[in-house]
C-alpha cells in the first residue's frame, strides 16, 4: 500500500503548480486565523455522520468568520484510508478558496500514511501553504515559517512558525510523548534572526504545533489561566527549551496547541507571551470529552505586537481576550499610556491635541485615560466634558470630542472615565447613594456611545472607573459587598452596551494607615469573587510612590500581594500605574526614581501606565530633558548623563508683611528643571520651571530674620548645583 502511495505522490508532484503560492497579507490592518485542532477524522462508513458534522462545523466557521488563514494543529486524519480523508478536507479549503497550513499530531501517522507522505500530498493541493523548511532536513515534517505582509504588500509584518511536535518517545524511560528537537529550535532561532535583519526590527510572531509544552502547565502557577481546563496537561517529560528561545528572541508572543481535548484555556504570562489551546474541532471522541466542538479565532493587528482571540462554537463565542506584548518586546520597562486631566486641556484646540498625540507616539504610548466625563463637586454642581442631558448647557464643554477626534487621527486609544462625585472622599454615604452614582455612570456611557462610538470607533477604546478605592475604607466584608455591588452595576450595563470595551480601575494604598499589604490583597480577593469582571478588564493599582503612600522599599511587597489577588480572577489583567510626580512639592519626580519604580512594578504586571506624562514629563509643560532623557532610556535601557545645572548668580532676602521673601537671579537655565530652597539646612520648597515660566522669588510665611536660606538648581535626575547662601 505504501509503495503504491509513493508512486501516486510522484505522479501528483507535476500538479504542484496548483498549490497556493501567493503571499499572506493583512487586509486594512487586520489578519484573522482560525485554528482547528484534533479533528480525529476516521475514514470509515461508521464514522460518516461524525465526519460530516466535523466538515459542516468547519465550513460554517469559515463562512461566518471569513479568516485569512486556517491552521490545523494536528491529529487531523487518524485512520487507515487516510488519503481519502485528507482529500475531502482539502476539497473543503479549495471550495472555500481558503489558504491553510497543517502541523502534525501524534496520531496523524498512526495510519497508512506517514507525515512525509501526507505533506507530499498537501503540496499538490490548492491553497496549502505547508512546506518543509531546510529542504526537509529538520526533524519531523512540516516545520515552516509563513510571513504575513502589510496591507500594501510592501513589507513583512508578522511571522507564523509551524513545528512538528512528533509522536511518542522510542525510549519510554523518558516518558510517553516526544519533544521538539534542537535542530528545529536552531532553525527557528536562525530564521527569526533573518527576519529581524531583513526588516531591521523584530517581527511579532506566533507558533503552532500539536503537543503542549511543559510550560502550558507551569505558566499557570504564575498567572491564572482563563477558559476551560478540564484535564491535565499531557506534555513531554523533556523540556527541550523551545519556550526559552521564544522568550529570548522576544518575537513569538503566542503559542497555540491542541492535543488535550478538554482544554481550551489561555495563560497571559505577564505580557511576555501567551500560551493557549485551541478548541477541539472533530466530533469523533478519543476518550471522555466534555467540550462542545469548535475552534479558536486569532486576530492579528498589523502594526502592533498584539492580538485578540476567542473560542467559537455553533452557539456563540467565549473567552474574548486581547493580548499585547509588554515593553514593546524589550527588557526595558516603559509606559504604554498615561492619564490626563481636564484642567490641562481645557483650552486646547485640535492642533494642540495633535501635538500631544504625536508626543505620545514618540514616547511609545498608545493609551490615554481621560476622566471623568461627568463630575459633581462638593457643592453638588455637575459639569460634563461633552454635550449631556444630565447637566445644564452652560456647565458643558466639548473637550472630550476634541480628544477623541485627535486620537482617532493619530491612532491613540482612549479610556473614558465615566462619572465621579467628590462626596466619595467623605465616606459618609450608604450603598444606595453609591449605586445611584453608578447608575448615573451608566447614563453617561449611554450618551457617550450614542455620540461618539460610531464616529470614533478606534479611539473610543475602553472605560475608566474613576472611583479610587483604598486600603482604609473598604476593609470590612460589608463595605466590600457594597463595592462589589457598585462595580457590578457598571459592569453589567457596560457588558451589554459595549462588550468589546474593557473597564479599567486604579485603586491606591497607604502603608501608614489601614490594612497592610496582605490584608489589602485579601480584600481584593473577596471583591473579585463577587464582581462580574470580564476577560480583558484591567486592574491597574497606583504605585503610590509619588503620593507617599508607598516607597521603593515596600512597593514590591504590596504589588506581590495584589498580583496574588488578581490571579484569583481569571482573565483580569494586572497593570501598574506609576506615579511620575512628587506630591510633597507637586513637582515632577526625578527620572532616577521613576526608573526604580518601573523596574520594581514591571516584575508583577503585564503593562505599565503612568500618572501623568502630560502633566509632569511633557516637553510642552516642563523641561524638555524629562522627555528627551526618557526617550533615550527607552532606546538604551539606561538614563543619560545630564549636565549639572548652573547655580544661581545671586540671592537676597527681605522681611515682608507675611514672612520672609527670598529673591534670586538665575544663571543659565540649560538643564535646570527647577529651584531648591533650603531653610536652616532643610529642604523647604521645590519650585519647578514650567515652559518659559519660572519664579525668582518665594515667601516663607514661617521664616524670620534669623533664618538661614540657601538656593540651588536641580536637573531632571535631581542632581543639584552648589547651594548659594542667601544674603540678608
Amino acid at each position: 500500500m505504501k509503495k503504491y502511495l509513493l508512486i501516486l505522490f510522484s505522479s501528483l508532484l507535476c500538479l504542484s503548480c496548483l498549490a497556493q503560492t501567493s503571499d499572506l497579507k493583512f487586509r486594512d490592518g487586520k489578519f484573522k486565523i482560525v485554528q482547528f485542532t484534533d479533528l480525529h477524522w476516521v475514514e470509515s462508513d461508521s464514522y460518516k455522520e461524525k465526519n460530516d458534522s466535523t466538515y459542516n462545523l468547519m465550513r460554517e466557521i469559515i463562512r461566518s468568520e471569513r479568516p485569512d488563514l486556517v491552521i490545523l494543529t494536528g491529529d487531523v486524519v487518524v485512520s487507515w484510508n487516510a488519503l481519502r480523508g485528507w482529500k475531502r478536507l482539502a476539497g473543503l479549503f479549495e471550495e472555500e478558496k481558503m489558504p491553510f497550513a497543517v502541523t502534525f499530531g501524534n496520531h496523524d501517522e498512526e495510519t497508512d500514511m506517514n507525515n512525509a507522505q501526507i505533506l507530499e500530498f498537501l503540496r499538490t493541493v490548492p491553497y496549502n501553504l505547508t512546506y518543509d523548511a531546510e529542504n526537509g532536513k529538520l526533524s519531523g515534517s512540516g516545520n515552516c515559517a509563513l510571513p504575513i505582509l502589510s496591507s500594501d504588500g510592501n513589507s513583512e509584518k508578522w511571522v507564523l512558525y509551524l513545528f512538528d511536535s512528533h509522536n511518542l518517545t522510542q525510549d519510554r524511560s523518558f516518558g510517553y510523548y516526544d519533544w521538539i528537537k534542537h535542530d528545529q529550535i536552531d532553525w527557528y532561532r536562525k530564521t527569526s534572526d533573518q527576519f529581524t535583519v531583513r526588516n531591521k526590527h523584530r517581527l511579532p510572531s506566533m507558533a503552532f504545533f500539536h503537543i503542549p509544552l511543559p510550560e502550558h502547565e507551569t505558566a499557570r502557577w504564575a498567572c491564572r489561566e482563563f477558559g476551560e481546563k478540564q484535564e491535565g496537561v499531557c506534555a513531554s517529560n523533556i523540556n527541550s527549551g523551545l519556550l526559552s528561545s521564544f522568550i529570548e528572541k522576544k518575537d513569538v508572543i503566542g503559542v497555540f496547541v491542541g492535543h488535550d481535548h478538554n482544554n481550551d484555556y489561555m495563560v497571559d504570562w505577564n505580557g511576555n507571551i501567551a500560551l493557549a489551546y485551541g478548541r477541539k474541532t472533530g466530533y469523533p471522541s478519543a476518550y471522555n470529552e466534555v467540550l462542545s466542538r469548535g475552534a479558536r479565532i486569532i486576530n492579528l493587528h498589523e502594526d502592533e505586537a498584539s492580538f485578540d482571540s476567542y473560542i467559537i462554537d455553533l452557539k456563540g463565542t467565549y473567552f474574548h481576550y486581547m493580548f499585547e506584548q509588554k515593553n514593546q518586546g524589550t527588557n526595558i520597562p516603559r509606559f504604554s499610556g498615561s492619564f490626563i486631566q481636564e484642567y490641562l486641556v481645557a483650552n486646547w484646540d485640535d492642533a494642540r491635541w495633535d501635538r500631544e498625540m504625536e508626543m505620545f507616539k514618540e514616547a511609545g504610548m498608545k493609551y490615554l485615560i481621560y476622566a471623568p466625563a461627568l463630575l459633581t463637586d462638593e457643592k453638588g454642581k455637575t459639569t460634563t466634558n461633552y454635550p449631556s442631558s444630565l447637566t445644564k448647557k452652560k456647565q458643558q464643554n466639548k473637550t472630550l470630542e476634541k480628544c477623541l477626534r485627535s486620537a482617532q487621527k493619530n491612532g491613540i486609544k482612549i479610556f473614558i472615565g465615566l462619572n465621579f462625585n467628590d462626596r466619595w472622599w467623605k465616606v459618609d454615604y450608604d450603598a444606595d447613594w453609591l449605586v445611584g452614582q453608578m447608575e448615573i455612570g451608566n447614563k453617561v456611557a449611554d450618551e457617550l456611545v450614542a455620540l461618539y462610538k460610531e464616529k470614533y470607533p478606534h479611539a473610543m477604546y475602553g472605560w475608566y472607573w474613576v472611583w479610587e478605592v483604598d486600603n482604609l475604607n473598604c476593609m470590612t466584608a460589608e463595605r466590600q459587598a457594597i463595592l462589589a455591588r457598585a462595580l457590578n452595576t457598571n459592569l453589567d450595563h457596560l457588558s451589554k452596551l459595549t462588550p468589546g470595551m474593557p473597564l479599567m480601575l486604579s485603586p491606591f494604598m497607604n502603608h501608614k494607615v489601614g490594612g497592610n499589604a496582605e490584608e489589602y490583597g485579601k480584600m481584593w480577593e473577596n471583591v473579585f469573587a463577587q464582581t462580574h469582571f470580564r476577560f480583558g478588564d484591567i486592574f491597574a493599582p497606583q504605585d503610590c510612590v509619588g503620593a507617599g503612600g508607598l516607597n521603593l522599599d515596600n512597593l514590591s511587597d504590596w504589588f506581590s500581594k495584589l498580583k496574588q489577588a488578581v490571579n484569583t480572577k481569571p482573565g483580569l489583567k494586572f497593570w501598574g500605574n506609576v506615579e511620575t510626580f512628587d506630591q510633597q512639592f507637586w513637582v515632577s519626580a526625578p527620572l532616577t526614581r521613576i526608573k526604580k519604580q518601573l523596574d520594581i512594578v514591571n516584575g508583577y504586571v503585564s503593562n505599565l501606565i503612568c500618572f501623568a506624562y502630560s502633566h509632569y514629563n511633557s516637553p510642552f509643560v516642563v523641561n524638555k530633558d524629562y522627555h528627551q532623557a526618557y526617550l533615550q532610556y527607552c532606546k538604551e535601557g539606561k538614563l543619560p548623563q545630564i549636565a549639572t545645572p548652573q547655580e544661581v548668580i545671586s540671592a537676597s532676602m527681605i522681611k515682608v508683611a507675611n514672612g520672609m521673601e527670598v529673591k534670586w537671579i538665575p544663571g543659565s537655565l540649560e538643564s535646570v528643571a527647577g529651584f531648591n530652597i533650603y531653610r536652616n539646612g532643610t529642604l523647604l520648597k521645590k519650585l519647578q520651571i514650567h515652559g518659559n515660566n519660572f519664579l525668582t522669588s518665594f515667601i516663607d510665611k514661617e521664616g524670620n530674620e534669623d533664618s538661614v536660606y540657601e538656593i540651588s538648581t536641580y536637573n531632571v535626575m535631581d542632581e543639584e548645583s552648589a547651594k548659594l547662601k542667601v544674603i540678608k
